[in-house]
């Protein structure tokens, strides 16, 4: 039985290496590192795909749960393979909805078979693999590690580009920290692995990175003033709320200071001039959007401008990237879910009685709000991004359940209890209200 534990653990490592967005299935394939749809690829996710479905079958009563696992998550799924129905490349979006399907159904199953802190854990064990390999590259194939077009120098390492590594080592450090913080990691080992993937930050020049990963440790810290009285909240939310306006304030004097020491320009790296097409093509499919994973396909579709010049295949904006694959409702499904994250969440930190997961979901939350500003992270196929997102809401749906079932069991209890005392010759004069875990009248000695 262990053996199989093992088994079904180490393959869900190796799936989240799959999905870290590396370069490593196109070139354990025969690939380049510079065509992540190439052929071999293809095949190698096909595998993936094939383990996922192995790991399910290991599991049927729980494989069964996860279309429930969170219903907006699975509304979008459902959106996606429709959105072939109206795409500019319906064979195109199908091959890609599939891909989502399994990248969606792997989060939702990771969410709901293993506990909490093996989640976290088996997040930093594949992310720190990638991290590993990333040093690796860097010195022994400079070649693949090493940024040799836009950011000359920067170390990308097995990632496809060096703000892919910055987003993936956000996620490391985040449960490193949360590791570190709640205990559950031996701190000799995750310390030295939170200073290589903060370094690995730094090397590769993601900004946004960068901010994200200080966001995320600040907030596990903050998160611990939460709890308590009006005496310790107030003085917290106060503490924040401070922060907030300094950081705006700042931002909009001295923004082009703030771009100049991240290493942008006023343009956002040509961000600005995408972004002015991209609005223009969400005017012309406002409702729909062009079908998933559809825009930036071929050399001759509405962004092949970018794809062919630039070597851009996203619109570099979560929640433009959200419209123009699945338009309005996937939009505003998407906004549900990032709203949950966040406002139950923050609630969930404050009123529960264990604040360690919800500091954590919360933390994913705000860090995909700021990535999402010139990042495409929602709605990604093979992408640790969307992973870590429906993880989070899918965790924050099973709490809520369990929490109803709870009540409901209390509430059958105490109704049974009820009924005992008032059909007992000793009425209600005998003892109080069932202690937690009774599990049905006891005759009085």
């Amino acid at each position: 039985m262990k053996v199989l534990e093992v088994l079904e653990k180490s393959i869900t490592v190796f799936c989240i290496v799959s999905f870290g967005g590396s370069v490593l299935p196109a070139l354990l394939t025969g690939g380049g590192a510079t065509d992540p749809d190439a052929p071999g690829a293809v095949i190698y996710f096909m595998a993936v795909y094939v383990m996922i479905l192995g790991l399910m079958a290991l599991r049927p009563s729980l494989a069964f749960r996860i279309p429930t696992g969170s219903p907006a998550v699975s509304l979008i799924v459902a959106l996606a393979f429709l959105s072939a129905l109206w795409s500019i490349y319906p064979d195109v979006t199908l091959r890609r909805a599939v891909a989502f399907l399994f990248t969606t159904a792997f989060a939702v199953y990771l969410a709901l078979r293993y506990t909490f802190p093996e989640i976290v854990r088996m997040l930093a064990t594949g992310l720190s693999i990638l991290m590993v390999l990333s040093y690796v590259s860097v010195f022994a194939m400079p070649a693949v590690g090493l940024d040799h077009e836009q950011h000359v120098g920067a170390w990308k390492g097995v990632f496809w580009q060096k703000n892919v590594t910055g987003r993936m080592m956000v996620w490391l450090v985040l449960c490193l920290l949360w590791l570190d913080w709640t205990r559950e990691g031996k701190r000799w080992v995750v310390r030295p692995l939170l200073l290589m993937a903060l370094l690995l930050i730094v090397m590769s020049r993601s900004g946004t990175g960068l901010v994200t990963s200080i966001l995320v440790a600040g907030l596990l810290l903050v998160s611990g003033f939460v709890r308590g009285g009006i005496r310790s909240f107030a003085p917290a939310m106060a503490f924040v709320l401070l922060v907030a306006v300094v950081g705006i304030t700042s931002g909009t004097t001295f923004w082009h200071d703030i771009l100049y020491m991240l290493g942008r320009d006023p343009t956002l790296t040509g961000r600005t001039v995408l972004w002015e097409h991209t609005l223009m093509s969400i005017q012309d499919r406002f409702m729909l959007g062009w079908g998933y994973g559809a825009y930036w396909y071929g050399a001759y579709g509405p962004g092949s401008t970018f794809t062919q010049g630039w070597g851009i295949n996203s619109a570099h904006n979560g929640w433009m990237e959200a419209w123009l694959d699945l338009g309005l409702p996937g939009v505003i499904l998407t906004a549900m879910l990032m709203g949950r994250l966040l406002i139950q969440g923050f609630a969930a930190i404050r009123y529960s009685g264990n604040r360690a997961e919800p500091a954590w979901i919360f933390t994913v939350g705000c860090a995909l709000l700021l990535i999402s500003v010139s990042e495409s992270v929602f709605l990604e196929r093979h992408s640790l991004n969307w992973i870590v997102l429906v993880i989070a809401v899918t965790r924050l749906v099973q709490r809520r359940r369990w929490a109803k079932m709870q009540a409901r069991m209390e509430d059958q209890q105490q109704a049974s209890y009820a009924a005992y005392a008032s059909s007992s010759p000793y009425g209600t004069s005998y003892g109080g209200p069932p202690a937690a875990g009774w599990s049905g009248p006891v005759r009085p000695g």
